[in-house]
């Protein structure tokens, strides 16, 4: 018998099969056959493997602290997300414990691992830039198998089996798009900073279908990989080529464009027009003030605090994943 305890994706490598397999067999998952039940957890006996007891304890033992897990402090959309968040948590009589992973995987493994030895009730997350870029899930799963619930809300992965929250993006950027070609824009300009991640991906989907459904309109497409470039780079794109028109995929991007398309001497609107994403303080203040697809930060806070609430006093709900709406929230950088 070994001394050395090992993890729950340790287990599943020496068993051949996935941590959600393990996870499912030893809380005797319906989903699960008895044999691989019994392998599983005959394994978890010989190799020494126990869930986090502290974890455990909070299904009788609870802190009514609410560990949340954002990708970026900086980013105005998960300032208002955290807002709704807490006056939701607040209003419940729970506190929120709020980390950042700064767009890191290994800050957002630690930080789930501190938060699980017993420190909070439940964990909201988005996932960070690193972790989808590198497809990794195990270090939630293996936080959901010791007995703490996740909801993801923004950034999430499907093969997390967990509650959700999110907007449909593909939807949202299409509408945009389609909003510059109705005003007669021809020559679209899609900027990214988050180009790898789901929510990126499914914006440019969005995108270039609308494009494409219009009759083929060529792509144009600016990814950044560091904001310190993004001036030289859209610059060098506004003098090289035609743009009559910018999605910028959030509200950081979008406001940075106005600027730029500004000093470079074009005139927005009139000859050039802007749709970002978010519906913060700075697009409201911005010059011209930003149009807008609002994602409803504190709403999707408060619904993802109300999920998480709600599994927590009654774990065997059904897993169920809510798309929240955005609106177009038209101002002073596009045609009306």
């Amino acid at each position: 018998m070994r001394n050395k305890k090992i993890t729950l994706k340790e287990l599943a490598s020496i068993l051949k099969v996935s941590v959600s397999t393990v996870s499912k067999a030893l809380n005797d998952s319906y989903e699960i056959s008895e044999a691989t039940k019994k392998k599983v957890k005959t394994a978890a006996i010989k190799y020494n493997y126990s869930p986090n007891l502290l974890a455990q304890g909070l299904k009788t033992r609870r802190t009514k602290i609410i560990g949340v897990v954002i990708p970026d402090m900086r980013a105005p959309f998960f300032i208002r997300v955290l807002r709704g968040i807490e006056k939701e948590a607040s209003e419940k009589g729970y506190n929120i414990l709020t980390c950042f992973s700064n767009e890191s995987f290994e800050k957002e493994k630690a930080t789930l691992e501190m938060l699980s030895q017993g420190n909070v009730d439940g964990i909201l997350m988005s996932l960070s830039k690193e972790t989808q870029e590198q497809g990794q899930i195990d270090h939630v799963n293996e936080i959901m198998s010791n007995g703490i619930p996740v909801t993801l809300f923004d950034r999430v992965d499907d093969r997390i089996e967990c509650d959700k929250v999110i907007i449909n993006d593909f939807e949202s950027t299409y509408f945009a798009t389609r909003e510059l070609l109705k005003a007669g824009a021809r020559n679209i300009l899609f900027i990214s900073p988050i180009s790898t991640t789901t929510i990126g991906k499914n914006r440019y989907r969005g995108y270039a279908f609308a494009l494409r459904e219009k009759g083929n309109l060529e792509e144009k497409v600016l990814s950044i990989e560091e904001y310190k470039d993004f001036s030289a780079d859209l610059n060098r794109i506004l003098s090289t080529e035609k743009v009559d028109g910018i999605i910028a995929a959030n509200e950081l991007t979008g406001i940075s464009a106005v600027n730029i398309a500004s000093r470079h001497g074009l005139k927005v609107p009139e000859d050039i027009s802007i749709i970002g994403f978010t519906n913060g303080l700075l697009s409201m203040n911005s010059n011209p003030p930003l149009t807008t697809m609002s994602q409803h930060g504190k709403e999707i806070g408060r619904v993802a605090t109300n999920k998480l609430l709600n599994r927590l006093n009654n774990t065997k709900l059904e897993y169920t994943t809510t798309v929240i709406e955005t609106t177009l929230i038209k101002r002073g950088t596009t045609r009306h």
